[in-house]
């Protein structure tokens, strides 16, 4: 009796909400009271209520190119201005996370198309590195840079983002692969980067909940750098809630078509 109550209690707010024209102050009273839920499976159902409330939002073209967005929602525009990305988290009880997120695509005919991402990424105990994945099935993070080149007859975005609290002793950072098919259908990996014995299509890494790790794009030397990860004794290798920075930074490069690793980079280096 109680879940039936709380789906009504949540049909009831949302309908309320989808009405109403200030989408963004909604959204953002509705992402408040997720933490007062007291289970997981009510926090992702107001989740996906959130989804859809966003998802109605974005289809207005006006939104293609406003800056305002809900507060707790992470925004970010590739830059030919092909799309956006819209992504959140949802937490859950034991202070892990899921995520959700909308691909919004430039507007056409007074309409923007959407996509809706339903994240899966619990599912998966290893990292998936050469898979591919749908909006239906996503690997869930939020991004927060967005990084194009052209590869053959194909353009391939890189998508830098953080899965914070993934599990309950480690996070991770990813760097992804977007591409679009003929009808402009999202698809997440491409084998893009060498590293490794084998071309990945994304790379992920995990590390202690403890430490934080930075990944990013530096336009002076045109390469993606980021923490070098080491255990804290040789003992904990491949316990990846040992791991973190050790002051030291790698990086790939674009060179012949594929992001390419170069270990021991120097940041601050002029070149």
């Amino acid at each position: 009796m109680r879940i039936v109550i709380v789906f009504l209690l949540l049909g009831s707010i949302y309908n309320t909400y989808s009405q109403s024209p200030n989408f963004i102050q909604q959204i953002d009273e509705l992402q408040a009271q997720i933490r007062y839920l007291s289970n997981d499976s009510d926090r992702i159902v107001l989740g996906q209520k959130i989804c859809q409330l966003l998802s109605e939002w974005l289809k207005n073209e006006t939104t293609f190119n406003e800056t305002s967005r809900p507060k707790h929602v992470g925004r970010v525009n590739s830059p030919d201005k092909r799309f956006n990305v819209f992504t959140f988290n949802i937490p859950l009880i034991d202070g892990t996370h899921r995520f959700a997120g909308i691909i919004q695509m430039r507007p056409k005919d007074g309409l923007c198309k959407i996509y809706i991402l339903n994240d899966i990424s619990k599912q998966y105990e290893s990292r998936p590195v050469f898979e591919q994945f749908l909006p239906e099935r996503w690997y869930g993070s939020l991004y927060y840079e967005i990084i194009p080149r052209k590869v053959e007859d194909k353009k391939i975005y890189v998508l830098l983002g953080s899965c914070l609290n993934n599990s309950l002793f480690t996070n991770k950072k990813i760097i992804e692969t977007l591409w679009f098919d003929e009808n402009e259908n999202p698809i997440f990996g491409f084998p893009l980067f060498d590293y490794g014995l084998k071309v990945q299509s994304r790379v992920i890494f995990e590390y202690t909940i403890m430490a934080q790790m930075s990944i990013h794009y530096n336009k002076k030397l045109d390469m993606i750098i980021f923490d070098h990860l080491a255990p804290s004794s040789p003992l904990y290798t491949n316990n990846y809630k040992f791991y973190g920075p050790d002051a030291s930074y790698d990086g790939f490069k674009f060179k012949d078509g594929l992001w390419r690793f170069w270990p021991n980079i120097n940041p601050y280096s002029r070149r």
